[in-house]
């Protein structure tokens, strides 16, 4: 585990020579087991001069506490909804993904509670936006990101997974799309198919 964090972090520190999509979009989706392999880099580098003390915490296993997540949230919620929205779900992505896989790398362990806490508060930031704002956009965005949370591919994101089917579920009730609201509940019942049972039975 700790080479694969090793690795983890070399590609985060590299910009992928691929050309970016469009900012106004989730761009992890297609990064695979590392968030920071390919486009993932990029946005790593866009969103890390943004929030540069958030980052520094995220990015450092040696600091187990929460970071100051109140920029972000005010960024997440921003109306009209612009660049800044995107940007700031994506640096929460990031955090999701770096904590979820401390937590797992230690699960058993001391660090593994508090990484956990940490990953929970994370997602909370996403869910709660989706009730604020109404952008059809930033509202697909919201859903690719949780989407492919729950798909288990991101690196220790397995057995993490089931938690996501309540919290996606839960979605349901703010939405008034038809569409997003089918979406919605597909993703909750894939999970739910994908891992049947609590994943700490796992």
């Amino acid at each position: 585990m700790r080479s694969a964090r090793g690795i983890v972090l070399l590609l985060a520190l590299v910009v992928a020579c691929v050309p970016p999509s469009d900012p106004m979009s989730y761009r992890l989706d297609a990064t695979g087991e590392l968030w920071s392999s390919g486009e993932g880099a990029l946005v790593l580098q866009e969103v890390r001069a943004l929030y540069p003390e958030f980052f520094e915490e995220v990015l450092d296993p040696t600091l187990v506490r929460e970071p100051d997540m109140r920029p972000l949230r005010r960024d997440l919620e921003f109306a009209p909804v612009d660049r800044r929205n995107f940007d700031a779900l994506h640096a929460l992505a990031i955090a999701y993904y770096e904590y979820n896989y401390q937590a797992e790398s230690h699960r058993g362990g001391d660090l593994y509670l508090a990484n956990s806490m940490l990953t929970a508060r994370i997602v909370a930031v996403p869910w709660r936006a989706y009730g604020e704002v109404h952008d059809a956009g930033l509202r697909d965005a919201m859903l690719d990101f949780f989407e492919d949370a729950a798909s288990g591919e991101k690196l220790g994101s397995a057995t993490t997974a089931p938690r996501l089917a309540p919290i996606v579920g839960s979605l349901a009730k703010k939405e008034d799309d038809p569409a997003r609201h089918a979406r919605i509940e597909r993703i909750a019942s894939e999970i739910e198919a994908r891992w049947p049972g609590p994943d700490y039975a796992r």
